[in-house]
């Protein structure tokens, strides 16, 4: 290695790029991220360009194109790295690396690590036309910042397999203003983005958009070119090919439609069910169910399947409108809907979609087996979760000037209105039983009053005397 070293000096330097470390680092960690499932195969090679004092790195993966681009002082010429190249290099600070290539693909990386130089040989890649970077798309548009967050949430609900539809794509729907991703069981919509263009486009899930380097650019913007759509972020952008020929599911028919059951979930109790939900019982179940209760208030409810004990977390601070329904759902699509602000949910009955609602967003999540829900039993409450009490009487000191007393005896009011209900519903059908026994009983009466009236008429007419003749 060392005698490598000592010759390319001697071989002429057809090009040279510098970086920084950090850029390195950089472009390595989104460079992953630009895989819609599993990486497979080997990484993809890095483009570095430097032409009319612009300095170009780009990666292309399977699935999107990672540029990034920024001034630089240096020379024109072009490199092609391995990506091996950039995990050697990287580093913490902006500290320089200077890429040589010599001759043909014999390459060398040189910077200073701890006060000390280190090298790093490499075999560069001959450059070609499919290693020049796409140029970007002849306009741009300023698009919300919330538009990264729609790209990676909706991305984050795809499914990871192909399938019959295009459930590993993310539909931007341009005139609805709408990110859209689903993977067949739940799907997110994030709407209120203005995007500069009206059809609707698949493109690849990539989690790219959820990286640190581009959330905390303040500039956004996006272009179409024929084939792409492309997303910029400061001196990032990635663009994500078009699939022309995918067909996606028309979720307006999964939708909730009735007015149903309606229920918002308290800020509060949110962070407080987010907190208890990973220690509720039946979490290792099959489809990790939980229950919503929905009646008059909101009821979460959770069983041991080998045992049949019972937990729940009641929703103090959360009502319920609309006829009681108990619905079953996943407690991860549940703690995801809550962590995203969707804390409105509707449902029409318990074997339909449920429908979490928040800003500018929608999570629908297939309902589980109605067979899944847990009613409520006389010794849930027996069983609280251990830590609830304690955090509401915490969260009261800190929102409100209500002495912690009072609010207590709320807590006993669900149970006992449902209960006084039920009580109520079947007294007045036993009511109307009776009720109904009752009539029949005086139309028969009515009935053996007329027969016997008539039979006594015909008797008086026949004019019988006591010996039976007339």
């Amino acid at each position: 290695m060392a005698g490598g070293l000592n010759r390319l000096p001697e071989m002429e330097v057809t090009a040279v790029i510098v970086i920084s470390r950090g850029l390195a680092r950089s472009v390595r960690a989104l460079a992953r991220k630009c895989i819609s499932g599993r990486p497979r195969g080997p990484a993809p090679p890095v483009v570095f360009e430097s032409r009319a004092g612009t300095l170009t790195a780009c990666v292309r993966t399977a699935d999107a194109i990672l540029v990034h681009a920024t001034p630089t002082r240096g020379g024109d010429g072009v490199l092609v790295v391995p990506m091996a190249v950039l995990d050697a290099v990287e580093g913490a600070g902006d500290d320089p690396v200077e890429l040589a290539a010599a001759g043909a693909i014999r390459g060398e990386a040189r910077w200073i690590d701890r006060g000390g130089p280190r090298t790093h040989l490499f075999e560069a890649v001959l450059p070609g036309t499919k290693h020049r970077p796409p140029d970007p798309p002849g306009e741009w548009h300023p698009a919300p910042s919330e538009l990264l967050a729609a790209l990676d949430e909706c991305g984050r609900t795809t499914a990871r397999e192909p399938c019959r539809y295009a459930l590993t794509r993310v539909q931007v729907r341009g005139m609805a203003g709408q990110v859209v991703g689903t993977d067949g069981r739940t799907a997110l919509i994030w709407d209120g983005l203005a995007l500069p263009f009206t059809p609707d486009v698949l493109v690849p899930a990539v989690p790219v958009f959820g990286c640190r380097e581009l959330t905390r650019e303040a500039a956004v913007r996006v272009g179409r070119t024929p084939t792409e759509m492309v997303v910029a972020a400061g001196s990032w952008r990635v663009h994500l090919p078009v699939d022309t020929d995918g067909r996606f599911p028309d979720l307006a028919s999964v939708m909730p439609r009735a007015a149903g059951t309606v229920a918002g979930i308290d800020d509060r109790d949110a962070a407080e069910l987010l907190a208890a939900l990973p220690g509720l019982l039946g979490a290792d179940a099959e489809h990790h169910p939980v229950t919503l209760d929905l009646a008059g208030g909101v009821v979460v409810r959770a069983r041991d399947g080998a045992t049949g004990e019972v937990h729940e977390v009641r929703m103090l601070r959360s009502p319920a409108t609309g006829p009681p329904v108990r619905v079953a759902v996943n407690r991860r699509v549940l703690a995801r809907a809550l962590a995203l602000g969707c804390v409105t949910v509707r449902v029409s009955t318990p074997d339909r979609p449920v429908a979490f609602e928040g800003r500018n967003k929608t999570l629908v999540v297939a309902a589980l087996d109605p067979d899944l829900a847990v009613a409520p039993e006389t010794t849930a409450a027996a069983t609280p979760h251990p830590q609830l009490p304690e955090r509401r009487t915490t969260v009261r000191h800190e929102t409100n000037e209500h002495p912690p007393a009072p609010p207590d005896p709320p807590a006993a009011d669900p149970p006992d209105l449902l209960t006084a209900a039920e009580e109520l519903r079947a007294a007045v059908a036993d009511t109307l039983v009776k009720a109904g026994r009752l009539v029949a009983a005086v139309k028969a009466g009515r009935r053996h009053q007329k027969v016997l009236s008539q039979v006594w008429s015909n008797l008086k007419a026949l004019n019988l005397g006591p010996g039976g003749g007339p």
